[in-house]
């Protein structure tokens, strides 16, 4: 294996090159790029990229974009080749995969990113963690029949799994709401089951990376965010990366001490932000798995079909006006929004100490949910601003699209072949 203190090999440097061409014809979609456009972007010599190009297309991983007009001349005129290229339609192909307790959500999408298959079925909530590690592998096999996929074709399975999780050793570290999700190697369970290659993250923070890369479309600033799912996680993208701690884990921001002699968690400690907002949430008279679920009026989610949709954004004059849903909030409503924005509050000035994001984001099961709990963070921190925010992160909310926790999970795959 080669080290970071070991030159580069021949083969190396070609493969290196490969795929940064491939990168760049992939982030031109359907337009495509020119040899040319690739010597001057990237710095590499006309003839290297020629020799790259025609590798590609004898690989069948790229097809010349042609016009109307240039098909018909093609057609005319032998032998004139169009100069532009994209990556064609096929040619390799993702999953990706997003499970907590209740549900699980998975996608196939091919190089260009287009969604071919996306499908989401509920969990019994009894199953263990290899009940459902083997329920995974047998969705992910009807799928690749049902599309007729060739596994060769497949570069991989990304999963963004519920907890904590090690991206180092590729366990759950804990999960408390699946039996024996504890220290569990997903991935390489997986990865026997299905023999292909698995790349493993949290559920929240592979939602967050399809945020940044795919509807706040801002991959160069950096974006907190905390899902309102069953309990309430954060993560936090910055570089374009999902970060991680000093030991290689996902970040649990749900778990951030609020009150020192709050109410007991289920991961051992007390006073946890996750404890203080399902104790507010059981105390609701609809109580299902999402938290506040059925708090206020359903609404028309936010993304589109497409894994796309457009967050809302939420300035100063929207916080200081009332949001969309409070005339429909009831007294009772309105005491539990009002007093989980609060804990929401005081968790996110601890994360803009530790992060200090550009931007900061709200999913949760409706889009009228997340834009009232905005809000009211919003207004609170603006009220109760600290000196060392000079500048206040951005805030925006969006409903939960699993299309999009899809896109996420498949990212994983598509850095580890770019990058990895």
């Amino acid at each position: 294996m080669r080290t970071n203190s070991m030159p580069l090999r021949g083969d190396d440097i070609r493969e290196r090159n490969e795929k940064i061409v491939l990168r760049f014809i992939r982030d031109s979609l359907n337009t495509g790029s020119s040899q040319s456009e690739v010597v001057q972007k990237t710095g590499l010599k006309a003839p290297t990229v020629f020799r790259i190009y025609t590798r590609l297309e004898n690989l069948g991983l790229i097809e010349p974009v042609l016009s109307k007009g240039e098909a018909s001349e093609k057609i005319e005129r032998k032998g004139r080749r169009p100069t532009a290229y994209r990556i064609k339609p096929n040619a390799l192909y993702m999953i990706g995969l997003d499970f907590w307790a209740e549900s699980l959500t998975m996608g196939v999408f091919d190089l260009c990113g287009e969604a071919l298959l996306s499908e989401t079925k509920a969990l019994d909530q009894s199953l263990t963690a290899v009940q459902v590690t083997d329920l995974i592998a047998e969705q992910i096999t009807a799928a690749i029949r049902r599309l007729k996929i060739k596994r060769e074709k497949i570069l991989g399975v990304g999963v963004g799994a519920p907890g904590q999780v090690n991206v180092i050793t590729r366990e759950v570290s804990f999960y408390s709401r699946i039996k024996d999700m504890t220290a569990f190697p997903i991935a390489a369970e997986l990865e026997a089951l299905l023999k292909l290659p698995v790349t493993l993250s949290n559920n929240c923070a592979v939602l967050a990376l399809a945020e940044c890369r795919y509807s706040l479309r801002q991959p160069q600033n950096s974006l907190f965010m905390f899902l309102l799912r069953a309990g309430v996680n954060g993560a936090f993208i910055i570089g374009d990366s999902i970060f991680t701690t000093a030991r290689a884990t996902t970040i649990e921001s749900g778990h951030i001490a609020i009150q020192a002699d709050g109410p007991r968690c289920p991961c051992g400690s007390k006073g946890c932000l996750e404890a203080l907002l399902t104790e507010l949430h059981d105390r609701q008279t609809s109580q299902r798995d999402w938290l506040f679920s059925g708090l206020l009026p359903a609404d028309v989610p936010s993304a589109s079909a497409a894994g796309t949709g457009v967050p809302v954004s939420i300035d100063s004059a929207r916080a200081a006006a009332p949001s969309r849903s409070s005339v429909a909030e009831t007294p009772s409503a309105k005491l539990i929004l009002d007093q989980a924005a609060s804990y929401l509050a005081a968790a996110l000035r601890t994360v803009a100490r530790l992060y200090n994001p550009h931007t900061v984001l709200f999913v949760a099961e409706s889009l009228n949910l997340a834009e009232a709990v905005g809000q009211r963070v919003h207004s609170l921190n603006r009220d109760y601003a600290s000196h060392f925010d000079a500048e206040q992160a951005a805030i925006y909310a969006q409903a939960y699209d699993p299309v999009l926790a899809q896109r996420g999970a498949a990212e994983l795959v598509l850095d580890v072949f770019f990058n990895g």
